[in-house]
């Protein structure tokens, strides 16, 4: 049965984001964690991996809508474990990139996400998946617009 367009409006959206972003985050890591790596760690590999060199800290955070301290908590683990590097780029400003072993791992991780993404492709719709992808994105722009005090 469809709910009503004010049962809609009624519903928390960050909250229903929340629970099927934890839904299906747990369904990764557990797929992932046969490579060491967190759906967020992996996330944040990929993104550094499409730099192709080194990214500064303040563009990562905002391309991955990250808070900076929780960047930095995020990365310390991958520092620790020699997957990524962090350095001074100009004055006050850091950034990151890959090492060796963070491309391997990476390499590692890959056939484990693509197991996990085409089999919740598969039971959710190829169609439906893209259309949902697509008004993710378009939430995200909303997001990044709407005034946060």
């Amino acid at each position: 049965m469809r709910e009503s367009s004010s049962a809609a409006v009624s519903k928390c959206a960050a909250g229903t984001l929340r629970r099927a972003t934890r839904s299906i985050a747990r369904v990764y890591d557990a797929r992932l964690a046969g490579a060491g790596l967190t759906t967020t760690q992996f996330s944040l590999l990929r993104a550094i991996e499409r730099r192709d060199g080194p990214v500064r800290l303040a563009e990562l955070a905002d391309e991955l809508v990250f808070e900076r301290t929780s960047l930095y908590r995020t990365l310390d683990p991958l520092v620790r474990d020699g997957l990524v590097v962090v350095t001074n780029a100009e004055p006050r400003a850091k950034q990151v990139a890959l090492t060796a072993k963070g491309v391997r791992s990476i390499e590692k991780a890959m056939p484990l996400w693509t197991a996990a993404q085409e089999e919740f492709v598969e039971r959710f719709g190829r169609a439906a998946w893209n259309d949902l992808a697509a008004q993710l994105v378009e939430i995200v722009d909303i997001a990044r617009d709407m005034p946060v005090t």
